[in-house]
């Protein structure tokens, strides 16, 4: 009758430990079984759901900034369809400016959620580890007291029982024992697989956090090119909208006289540029890249972010490059010319064989010399662009703006450079 009692208190305590197999969700409420006892710790409850309630906090601001952004976004369209003037295009980077702002913000509580769903996932990865030891040991009890089953032979069992009736009842409660031991064999299983499914989702969240974290430091070069560009444009135009037109107009004549020149200089100088750089010569348009590109390209061919998009395409590739920094000729040619615009600032401009030239921009300084010929990889000149600075231009900021043109028009200039990588 001992044995019996202890056997029918295993089963029990079996029972309450595998009749019910928590799944842990982010927002659900704690289970239980169906003895009534709490599968989950208060302590590890009260924690996940504390998480829980600071993630749904930090989705509804996301949603909150998702509808401020998109007014802003609403408010630069409608502002872009209006007659251009110098007060529109304040009224204009000002939005962006708030937009990204805003931006800014969505990707750091965006960042804020990511953590806390870590943390409350790292908490259940705890308690389901700690179920499966649980769920370990009383199996390893049932074996226990199997074996001590196994160890008495049925006809002992037979004659020492009062009854016939108690002999059955113990045959019963070995068969129990043997189907408690399936079972908790197969929640050991299904709680492995919960865990590794939980653990699949925390690497993904962690996944998550690094595109967040690239997102975010986008989000703040963006801005500060915005407050840049605003700051040159109050710069160049001196808050007048004279000058803005003077400055509109400046880049309309500035692309048609260029075509023309790089016609006229290469018909004159064809022969001296096939020899100044033979692999153009050959028909090898592979350019070097004027200044090193790994910190980045800050604005690309026909750029959709480009503040005066409305206006024009950007025709250029902007490379990001401290002030001061050397720039080198992307090919052999003749230097055209050194120039100084609103637009550009300080700009210079090399003929290449084969219809090609490059345009280098926002100079701080010119060091090739006007109608004299260079060298691939020869230093022409040292990046600017800082806003307010001498020849700085129109600028998001230090960096060097990069024009490829063929036959006058400009072209993508990563088409005709070595390829880099996409965190470059």
């Amino acid at each position: 009758m001992k044995r019996r009692g202890i056997i029918k208190i295993i089963s029990a305590s079996l029972a309450v430990l595998f009749c019910y197999q928590p799944v842990f969700v982010l927002g659900a409420e704690s289970t239980t079984t169906r003895a009534g006892t709490t599968v989950q710790t208060d302590t590890v409850k009260q924690q996940v759901d504390a998480l829980n309630q600071q993630v749904n906090q930090k989705r509804s601001r996301v949603k909150e900034l998702d509808n401020l952004i998109n007014s802003y976004k609403n408010r630069i369209t409608d502002q872009e369809t209006k007659q251009t003037s110098l007060e529109n295009e304040v009224l204009i980077l000002d939005n962006r400016v708030l937009k990204k702002e805003l931006d800014i913000e969505r990707a750091k509580v965006e960042l804020e959620a990511l953590k806390l769903e870590i943390d409350s996932l790292e908490k259940q990865i705890a308690e389901q580890n700690k179920r499966i030891e649980r769920q370990k040991e009383y199996a390893a009890e049932i074996l226990r007291q199997m074996r001590e089953s196994d160890e008495v032979m049925p006809l002992e069992v037979l004659l020492t029982k009062r009854s016939l009736s108690a002999f059955f009842d113990h045959v019963e409660a070995i068969k129990q024992l043997e189907g408690d031991l399936t079972d908790s064999m197969i929640k050991v299983k299904e709680t492995k697989t919960n865990l590794e499914n939980i653990k699949k989702e925390r690497d993904e969240k962690i996944m998550a956090v690094e595109v967040e974290k690239k997102t975010l430091k986008k989000e703040q070069l963006a801005l500060e090119a915005e407050r840049n560009f605003k700051a040159s444009l109050a710069s160049e135009t001196k808050n007048k909208q004279s000058e803005f037109e003077r400055v509109l107009y400046e880049l309309r004549e500035q692309q048609q006289t260029t075509a023309d020149d790089i016609s006229s200089i290469e018909t004159r100088l064809k022969d001296k540029l096939d020899s100044i750089d033979e692999a153009l010569s050959r028909g090898d348009v592979l350019l070097s890249w004027p200044v090193d590109p790994s910190r980045g390209i800050t604005a690309k061919f026909h750029d959709k972010d480009y503040p005066f998009r409305h206006l024009f395409e950007h025709p250029g590739t902007d490379v990001r490059a401290s002030v001061g920094t050397a720039i080198k000729a992307a090919a052999g040619g003749y230097v055209a010319w050194n120039k100084t615009g609103k637009m550009y600032g300080n700009y210079l401009m090399i003929i290449h064989p084969g219809g090609i030239a490059t345009v280098y921009a926002h100079l701080s300084k010119f060091i090739a010399k006007p109608d004299t010929y260079v060298e691939r990889g020869d230093v022409i000149g040292l990046s600017g662009g800082r806003p307010g600075d001498q020849g700085a231009g129109l600028s998001t900021g230090p960096h060097l703006h990069f024009e490829v043109r063929l036959n006058g028009i400009p072209v993508n200039a990563e088409n005709y450079l070595p390829s880099i990588s996409e965190d470059e």
